[in-house]
């Protein structure tokens, strides 16, 4: 009599472990394989992640395998260990992270002609036209020892590339991996980036520079069946170079030798709903398993891995200059706006300087991080204020297309002709956003060639792409945008950075919002100059005297980042301590609150019973956005002193928190980004 067999199968359900089903005879499965299985009444994708011979599970109540789907490789241990890592850090479920990590085609049940797809799926990537080749770059002192010390690593090794804008960060990364090549010609690297208007000219960049390795993108604008074709060439090893933004982590690659990831700081590396993971430092872990070098760069790394770097746990690479010679970074002139006479919101100095740099046919940048015409729409008659009716916030006036938009749930409705309390007709626009700069300028420069890029204009495939290579080609006198121009542009003829409402960050409330907004000056600075030309840059500002804005004329981060960090520890907040939110939302924001203090009884139980004095659980208080989408939401604070602490508490609090009975719907957000 043959002896049975069993598989432990992750599936994508909340808090449910791995399941036990029995093996059909005539299956041979690996550990890592997909398989088909039934979940009471409906049937499920799921991944074996353990085999045995026995299970304690009564033979009346054992369940078979339905289907095994084994026509690619089983995914890899290291794969394994990453999803467990993140679903045991990230508060979830393995199965809701193995399975989700997994691509659309490859976590659903296949249909009756995944065969024939899955042939599709593994047809050649067509050789991409090389614009031109790859010219030799004599590197400078800094950046040849940072690709030394990066190719003399062993094991596992964190390192900060820390270099101004400029500095040639972009070809230190190429250097280190044309040195892994060269010592293991079949190695793969890793490339993640944080915006996917960043992967298509640095794909370019790397072809050119790596004509004969086969590489792909991946990343939320491309099609799932382009998304599976990426994932399942980088697992079977047929490209060696896959570039990505946070959904790349999850990439199954077996002859990973090194990891990037470009604009470390960036926000857009932290997931913002489902599994609220950091791709940044899944990135850590996952070389720590591989055992290979991970580079984290930026001009301005974020406090986190900043602190990091001083207490010996990162290894720090500097670049202190620009990488052209004679490139020099702008100067910098704070301009207070008050008691000028403004023109259509811009100072004197702004439009001089404007002028001048328009004269020399040279280009500038206006940077203005909020889209839309006005941010909000109002009646001088009776003060009414364009509200978003679904959430705690105003609608953004957009005038070319005639409405009102929410930009937070998505709202909009055409443009009032009157005022719809009073009926007056005269309804003023408060504020500027993207659309009514590129308005004012049309009018001061009307010569000028004005384009804009934000969010509404690259809506359209490949709109992006064609936007910054027309700034490239030198098709642009004035570029106006948000941070999607702030970062990884080398821009040959910008000289001239203008940078306005800068203040609505410096008086947020948020305790990172300074940080970001001067990672978000460090950035958008850094387009000028790049290659020799002299360059400035002219902020409009009340706060001139901030110390910010001392660091920023100087482009001293550390300068700036040791401030930070001094004042983080008088204040005992991030990084010197370790967070999670617990977030619940309804429709009424008393059951929203209801629930939370339930979960703060709960929490505060547990710490006794744990005898745990290194967790602090705060009173629970309406969120900043209370309403969004209809939906009212409250949030309650977790800090403890270290991540042991934190992780032994959240894993029993959890879990018991899934045993309040609740029609409110709530989250875990462990180490959150907007506390």
């Amino acid at each position: 009599m043959a002896t049975s067999r069993f598989a432990t199968v992750a599936l994508n359900v909340p808090l449910l472990p791995p399941l036990t089903y029995r093996i059909a005879e005539t299956m041979s499965p690996c550990v890592g394989d997909r398989c088909v299985v039934p979940l009471g009444r409906r049937q499920e994708v799921g991944l074996i992640v353990a085999l045995s011979d026995q299970t304690t599970i009564d033979p009346k109540k054992q369940k078979t395998i339905i289907r095994l789907l084994n026509e690619t490789e089983p995914v890899s241990e290291i794969w394994l260990k990453l999803t467990r890592f993140a679903a045991d850090y990230y508060q979830h479920s393995w199965g809701e992270v193995s399975i989700a990590a997994l691509p659309t085609f490859f976590k659903t049940k296949p249909g009756p002609k995944y065969e024939q797809s899955l042939e599709r799926l593994r047809k050649p990537y067509k050789e991409k036209k090389i614009d031109k080749p790859s010219g030799v770059l004599t590197l400078n002192d800094e950046q040849q020892l940072a690709v030394e010390a990066v190719d003399h690593a062993k094991g596992f090794a964190p390192y900060v590339l820390h270099g101004v804008t400029g500095s040639g960060k972009t070809e230190v990364y190429l250097r280190m991996m044309e040195s892994l090549f060269i010592k293991k010609p079949d190695a793969q690297v890793l490339f993640l980036v944080p915006e996917i208007n960043l992967t298509p000219q640095l794909e370019a960049r790397i072809r050119n520079h790596f004509p004969d390795k086969p590489m792909a993108s991946l990343h939320s604008g491309l099609a799932n069946g382009e998304r599976a074709k990426a994932w399942l060439a980088a697992k079977e090893k047929r490209i060696q170079i896959l570039v990505g933004t946070r959904m790349a982590i999850f990439s199954d690659m077996p002859n990973l030798g090194l990891i990037v990831v470009d604009e470390e700081h960036d926000l857009s590396y932290k997931a913002g709903d489902g599994i609220r993971y950091s791709a940044r430092d899944l990135a850590i872990k996952l070389a720590q398993l591989r055992q290979i070098p991970v580079i984290l760069g930026s001009a301005t790394p974020s406090l986190e891995t900043w602190s990091r770097v001083k207490n010996g746990h990162y290894n720090l690479l500097s670049l202190t200059k620009r990488a052209v010679p004679g490139a020099s970074l702008p100067t910098l002139s704070v301009v207070n706006p008050k008691n000028k006479k403004l023109i259509k919101g811009l100072t004197p100095e702004v439009i001089d300087a404007i002028s001048e740099t328009l004269q020399k046919k040279e280009q500038v940048i206006i940077f203005l991080n909020r889209r839309g015409y006005a941010p909000v729409l109002t009646c001088p008659s009776c003060g009414w204020l364009s509200k978003c009716p679904h959430c705690s916030t105003y609608a953004v006036y957009h005038k070319f297309h005639g409405k009102l938009v929410c930009h937070h749930c998505g709202w909009s409705i055409p443009v009032y002709s009157r005022c719809p309390d009073c009926g007056n007709v005269d309804l003023l626009p408060m504020g500027a956003g993207t659309q009514r700069i590129e308005e004012t300028l049309e009018q001061l420069w009307p010569q000028a060639r004005i384009l804009r890029i934000d969010r509404d204009t690259t809506q359209r495939k490949n709109a992006a792409k064609e936007a910054f290579d027309a700034v490239h080609a030198g098709e642009v006198d004035i570029l106006v945008g948000t941070q999607m121009v702030a970062k990884g542009h080398d821009f040959q003829k910008v000289s001239l950075v203008v940078v306005l409402n800068i203040d609505a960050q410096l008086v947020s409330s948020n305790p990172r919002s300074e940080e970001r907004a001067f990672a978000n000056l460090m950035q958008v600075a850094g387009r000028a100059g790049r290659f020799g030309l002299p360059a400035k840059m002219v902020v409009q500002s009340r706060f001139g005297d901030r110390e910010i804005f001392a660091a920023l004329a100087q482009q001293d981060y550390n300068r700036y980042a040791d401030h930070l960090l001094k004042v983080r520890k008088e204040e005992n907040s991030v990084p010197f301590v370790c967070q999670a939110l617990l977030m619940a939302d309804d429709a009424n924001i008393g059951k929203a609150l209801e629930f939370l203090k339930q979960a703060l009884k709960v929490g505060t139980d547990l710490l006794e019973q744990q005898q745990n004095e290194s967790v602090v659980i705060y009173d629970p208080i309406p969120m900043a956005l209370m309403k969004l989408a209809d939906k009212e939401r409250a949030q309650l604070l977790v800090e403890a002193s270290s991540r042991v602490a934190m992780g032994r508490f959240l894993r029993h609090w959890y879990r018991q928190l899934c045993e309040i009975g609740t029609s409110v719907h709530w989250t875990m957000d462990v180490d959150p980004m907007d506390v």
